[in-house]
């Protein structure tokens, strides 16, 4: 399979929305450029933390996104979930209809399940757990995050440390998810300025 790479803004950016609401099912969309037969994850779109269910929601959201990412030269070509249960670490079958959706532009797209259990200041593994679509569903993919021969990796050794800085900061208080952006439509859930900022200063 082509080799998966994962950028700080893309991993922080997630762990920081799953962060803010620790009581709930939270997922987003993840941005992808692909060169090389290489997959990389740019990017992070915060979604929901109040209908982890496909819904009409998600539907005005996906496509949004889906003009947003065609703006940059991107495609969306990743969904993550972070379950409320932080035991649960399997693709619900709710979710893997949301990751599905996906599928009908971009037929590379991967899902993943933050583990919450990996996001702690002692852990040395990254918080993601990635599905692949091969026969007709989702297949968590083994050796991921291991090395390279897992298919996926970080963008580099600093993105870990860099995540649990900057939630150890807080940063995770100007983390703007969709939901929110419906209360208040000043707040720019598609890019997060002000969060991509913060990630570039560390």
């Amino acid at each position: 399979m082509s080799e998966h790479v994962v950028s700080l803004q893309a991993y922080a950016k997630a762990v920081l929305h799953c962060a803010k609401y620790p009581w709930a099912t939270v997922h987003g969309l993840l941005l992808t450029e692909t060169k090389n037969n290489k997959t990389r994850y740019v990017d992070a779109i915060p979604l929901a933390h109040s209908w982890p269910q496909l819904t009409a929601m998600f539907d005005v959201a996906l496509q949004q996104a889906q003009l947003f990412a065609k703006t940059k030269n991107l495609k969306i070509g990743g969904y993550y979930v972070a379950y409320e249960d932080p035991n649960n670490i399997q693709l619900s079958a709710s979710s893997s209809l949301l990751a599905k959706a996906l599928l009908e532009t971009n037929r590379d797209a991967v899902a993943f399940v933050i583990n919450a259990k990996q996001l702690t200041p002692e852990s040395s593994k990254p918080g993601l757990i990635p599905y692949v679509y091969a026969d007709s569903k989702w297949k968590e993919q083994s050796g991921a995050f291991g090395d390279k021969s897992g298919g996926f990796v970080m963008e580099n050794n600093q993105v870990l440390a860099a995540t649990k800085r900057l939630v150890a900061e807080r940063a995770e208080a100007i983390v703007h998810d969709f939901d929110e952006h419906l209360d208040d439509v000043a707040l720019d859930w598609l890019q997060n300025p002000l969060l991509n900022e913060r990630i570039k200063t560390g």
